[in-house]
């Protein structure tokens, strides 16, 4: 079985190189569209090359609302990966090797300590169960953590996923445009078409990415949480390690 980590950074990456691929091919197309429309549109009267203008630009503005959301995710997908990669090491490297701590603090090397009466006895137990309890809620803290950066990273890729959907299907809906425009009796209808198509397309996937990127915010807002998790010095006197033993 693969690494947690891998399971979410595959498909993050892949959802990024079908948003390339698709732009490669929406640009592409939409270039020949415009060519086709640009070689032809001299046959159409005034209304006509007005009307295939307006539709023009509507997909051009649409086209263009789509590459700034491509824009803004490209900017974040290393943090992202390094998000999804560090939220695995916090539970690896720091809340597994803590979590064994708890038995060995409370399990004395020598055996003959569970003989031990007396008032210093009882300091010493004391001590053992102050600092148990710290490696229990250091536990917790660290499992906080990467639930958290987790929370983040996961948002983030379906963030990605869904952009990817989008870049697809506008690539297939410009690619579409390109073979009808060919034929200049097909010219209207095929930019009218576009331009609906890609407007409802950018209408629902905003509304999708918007929902996204509010439960994005959320996990980001859960910051205080986690400001809350690190200002509880419950367990932690003064924010330190419990010690054993005290200089007087």
């Amino acid at each position: 079985m693969p690494p947690p980590d891998q399971e979410y950074g595959p498909p993050f990456n892949e959802a990024f190189e079908q948003i390339h691929s698709g732009v490669e091919i929406a640009v592409e197309k939409f270039n020949e569209t415009m060519d086709n429309i640009n070689r032809w549109q001299w046959m159409f009267g005034a209304a006509a090359q007005w009307w295939i203008h307006d539709r023009s630009q509507q997909v051009r503005e649409h086209f263009a609302t789509i590459l700034d959301r491509v824009d803004h995710a490209v900017d974040h997908q290393l943090p992202v990966l390094s998000l999804i990669s560090t939220s695995f090491r916090w539970l690896d490297e720091v809340r597994t090797p803590v979590s064994e701590l708890s038995f060995q603090v409370v399990d004395p090397l020598d055996q003959n300590l569970h003989r031990w009466t007396g008032d210093a006895a009882t300091a010493y137990q004391s001590k053992v169960g102050h600092q148990q309890r710290a490696v229990d809620e250091t536990a917790v803290k660290t499992e906080f953590v990467s639930q958290w950066l987790f929370g983040v990273a996961r948002s983030n890729v379906e963030y990605a996923v869904e952009l990817a959907r989008v870049v697809t299907e506008l690539a297939g809906h410009m690619a579409q445009a390109a073979v009808d425009t060919a034929a200049v009796i097909n010219i209207p209808w095929a930019i009218d078409a576009l331009a609906g198509a890609v407007g409802d397309l950018v209408t629902a996937s905003l509304d999708n990415l918007l929902a996204i990127g509010e439960r994005f915010v959320g996990s980001i807002g859960e910051k205080r949480d986690l400001a809350a998790q690190a200002g509880d010095h419950s367990r932690l006197p003064d924010g330190s390690w419990p010690q054993a033993v005290r200089n007087s």
